[in-house]
């Protein structure tokens, strides 16, 4: 019995000793964990220490040298790493489609825009060591660099090609136009804005109840609101558009509704009661569509080239087999 209890714990003891061996023959040296696969385009692999190189030294600029550590902006940190990994990505595709459809400027358009863009960078950079110093603080070397710039180049020419055929019609202008003009094209509608704050609504009622028999806004304002930014103006809060998101929605909601000099009931926010009083009312101008035409142009330009760019990612990562281990991340 004796002898098969020895038994026993010598079998325990060996799995133990086994298991911790095999534990520390799994941990991954910091080489190793830089090799750890993130994503896979095609036959190209995307490693934690290609998006270390990418976005740790902005991580540690915004976030500090313990960003890695710092359970307050853990959410910020894996946000911005998933970002850099979808970038990198992207990137990868458009350089492999650079190639598979012949669209690789020739070494001679490259290296001349690399020169042109690192003499622009040496010329703000001009005293001795400063570009130097800036490309260390970026975790980059002038080769580095110049690579960096060598892949944008190639992934311009492929961008530019994919969206080369998008156009935007007069049709397309008037449409956007007509749906949009009330919101982004109408300009000037508001009121000169005045109010009395206070902590209860038993106060704004007797104070709404002096105002209708005659009582002066200004006067009350000094003598009573709460809000030490106008108070000694009398209240007032100067022009307020009608659609201005700088005063809180509860406030917007209630003056909007005044016609020309009247005060509002009380209105309750989170700062606490407002008499409100409006003044001065503007209607809104409308800016006719040839004054906005190429700013409406431009936008929707930009929006079929994203949508087309985004379309043509979606298909290509489908034809490459991209996956992704966020959870590595």
């Amino acid at each position: 019995m004796k002898k098969v209890k020895k038994i026993i714990a010598a079998i325990a003891i060996l799995t133990i000793a086994g298991s911790a061996m095999g534990c520390k023959m799994i941990e991954k040296t910091p080489e190793a964990i830089q090799k750890t696969v993130l994503a896979t385009v095609g036959n190209e692999k995307i490693t934690k220490g290609d998006l270390d190189k990418q976005i740790v030294p902005q991580l540690k600029q915004q976030y500090g040298d313990d960003y890695a550590t710092n359970d307050k902006v853990k959410d910020q940190v894996k946000q911005a790493k998933t970002q850099g990994l979808n970038s990198l990505v992207t990137q990868n595709i458009l350089l492999q489609k650079a190639t598979e459809l012949n669209l690789k400027p020739s070494d001679d358009v490259i290296n001349s825009q690399i020169d042109e863009t690192m003499n622009g960078y040496k010329t703000q950079y001009p005293e001795e060591g400063q570009f130097a110093d800036v490309l260390k603080q970026a975790g980059l070397t002038e080769d580095e660099l110049k690579d960096s710039l060598k892949k944008q180049i190639i992934m311009t020419a492929v961008q530019q090609d994919m969206v080369k055929d998008i156009t935007v019609t007069d049709e397309d202008i008037q449409t956007y136009y007509n749906e949009n003009k009330d919101t982004q094209f109408s300009v000037g509608a508001g009121a000169t804005a005045a109010h009395i704050l206070v902590a209860d609504e038993q106060t704004a009622k007797d104070l709404k109840v002096k105002l209708d028999a005659g009582a002066d806004f200004a006067t009350l304002a000094k003598e009573n609101s709460t809000d030490p930014g106008s108070k000694d103006k009398g209240g007032s809060l100067g022009f307020v558009a009608y659609n201005s998101t700088q005063l809180v929605t509860e406030f917007m909601d209630g003056f909007k509704k005044l016609k020309e000099g009247e005060v509002s009931e009380p209105v309750k926010s989170q700062f606490g009661y407002h008499l409100i009083k409006a003044t001065g009312l503007k209607s809104a101008e409308v800016s006719p569509l040839d004054t906005v035409k190429d700013q409406v142009k431009q936008t929707l330009l930009q929006q079929k080239q994203s949508t087309a760019f985004n379309s043509k990612i979606e298909e290509w990562k489908t034809a490459l087999k991209v996956k992704t281990y966020e959870d590595q991340l």
